[in-house]
């Protein structure tokens, strides 16, 4: 990425924390839902959960590729991963906020897991923001620098020779 490596550092494990965060929220949320209704959750439920699985591999590929294995990092999959993964928080955040709505008078167990998904989607949008500014920020690498594969080269400096 084209911030520092401090920066890039502490944003990618704050993504982490919330990350870890939102896949316990929709993991109960889902389990909540699958037996009250007997085995059926609402899909926009297991997508947000789709989205925590994904965004941690996603993630594992942002911070870890660049510093252990330098070859398999290049920046034009990072940003069309980060591009995906932005979209699909957004979707999955705005389908769950539509499906859950104001709970009303329901059964202790099923208003309890409303209250965790209200709490689920708020995380989401936190999260969508995250991989919004990550986005913008290898989008904005990308246009300065090009597509390197490796990422020691600095735009404008010629090649190590082999």
């Amino acid at each position: 990425m084209g911030l520092g490596a401090g920066i890039t550092t502490i944003i990618h494990a704050v993504l982490a924390v919330l990350l870890l965060i939102e896949l316990g929220l929709t993991g109960y949320v889902v389990g909540q839902f699958t037996s009250v209704y007997w085995g059926i959750s609402p899909s926009s439920f297991g997508f947000m959960l789709f989205n925590s699985i994904w965004s941690i591999l996603v993630l594992v590929y942002l911070a870890l590729t660049p510093r252990f294995v330098e070859k398999l990092y290049h920046s034009i999959i990072a940003l069309a991963l980060l591009g995906v993964t932005t979209l699909f928080w957004f979707a999955g955040s705005i389908a769950m906020a539509a499906f859950i709505g104001v709970p009303g008078a329901c059964p202790y167990a099923f208003c309890t897991a409303l209250r965790t998904a209200q709490a689920a989607v708020a995380f989401g949008f936190f999260i969508w923001i995250i991989f919004s500014v990550l986005t913008a920020f290898e989008g904005m690498t990308f246009l300065r620098g090009g597509a390197r594969a490796d990422t020691t080269n600095k735009p404008g400096q010629p090649a190590a020779a082999a």
